[in-house]
């Protein structure tokens, strides 16, 4: 099962983000009653900031990573 969720943010008429997202809203965000996500798990090279739909991979073990599909949409 692919994980998935969706981040409102406040944004500009240009899609940029008022602050950003970061590993402990994708962590908080992605709800699985398999496993629970800890925002060390989630892969981000650095806070998304503008809308859009991101891959982020999540960790769930050494050699366990799942692609999580982030959707962030303006408020």
């Amino acid at each position: 099962g692919e994980l998935s969720c969706t981040i409102t943010v406040q944004a500009d008429e240009d899609e940029k983000l008022y602050g950003s997202v970061g590993p402990r809203e994708i962590a908080a965000a992605i709800e699985t009653d398999k496993v629970e996500i800890d925002h060390h798990m989630v892969v981000l090279a650095e806070p998304i900031k503008q809308l859009g739909v991101y891959t982020v991979p999540v960790k769930l073990h050494a050699e366990v990573e799942v692609p999580a599909k982030v959707w962030v949409v303006k408020a």
